[in-house]
């Protein structure tokens, strides 16, 4: 794979995700321009972090994709409402014009539904995500977990799970492989944890088309920052001029 898209923009791959979070509109903001400067290709905004939330909607910039996320507490973020309400924020930021949208596949489908047709009619891309902060799953499991996002009409799938040791590393790059037999649609997948780190430099050598990375504070274990990660990726894939 050598291209991404992510609602009207088409992106070389591998791509670097800058993840920022921030309890207001102006460290958030102050985050999105670190990340740029370090060379992010896409900004992802953790809307569920905002304490005050006020003036959000001016983080969405037309310069570059951004990724909006409202994560749900059971999936290690920090969203305290209704689901009902997490996911009326989400079509908010569709109608607000983001480029893509995360959503976890634990969310009860009518409202999945939801999303993935007012995403479709507004040209946004739908990321269905599933996270598991305790274990790596087998390879059969986190490939049923794909196949489901895929049945759910989601443009990229991702799959993160935490590495208690290198063999459950090794486990995250064998199911790279393996799933792009399985399904049609881009999956993105690594490791959080010590042991994991490595997965988010290797896996898009084995088919994740983008990995994420920091702006000043880790939104994940294992996380590195993104002008590292922009650097480790050139010198294993430099892109194609």
């Amino acid at each position: 794979m050598n291209q991404l898209k992510l609602g009207k923009y088409l992106l070389k791959t591998p791509i670097v995700c800058g993840a920022v979070i921030g309890k207001n509109s102006d460290e958030m903001r102050a985050a999105i321009a670190r990340a740029i400067r370090q060379g992010a290709d896409v900004i992802e905004i953790r809307f569920d972090a905002l304490e005050d939330q006020k003036g959000w909607d001016r983080l969405i910039r037309k310069d570059i994709p951004i990724i909006f996320t409202n994560r749900s507490r059971k999936e290690g973020g920090f969203f305290r409402g209704s689901e009902e309400k997490r996911i009326d924020l989400i079509l908010e930021a569709i109608q607000r014009g983001v480029s893509c949208v995360d959503m976890e596949l634990s969310t009860p489908e009518k409202l999945r539904e939801r999303v993935v047709s007012e995403a479709k009619r507004s040209g946004v891309s739908v990321l269905i995500s599933c996270h598991d902060f305790s274990k790596t799953p087998s390879l059969d499991v986190m490939i049923d977990f794909v196949k489901k996002m895929a049945d759910a009409g989601c443009d990229l799938a991702k799959v993160v799970t935490f590495a208690k040791s290198s063999a459950d590393a090794l486990r995250i790059i064998d199911f790279l492989v393996q799933v792009q037999d399985e399904v049609t649609v881009p999956v993105i997948a690594f490791a959080m944890g010590d042991a994991g780190t490595i997965t988010r430099i290797t896996a898009p050598i084995f088919g994740s088309p983008l990995t994420y990375a920091n702006a000043g504070k880790p939104t994940a274990p294992g996380q590195l920052d993104v002008a590292e990660t922009k650097k480790l990726l050139q010198k294993l894939m430099p892109k194609e001029r």
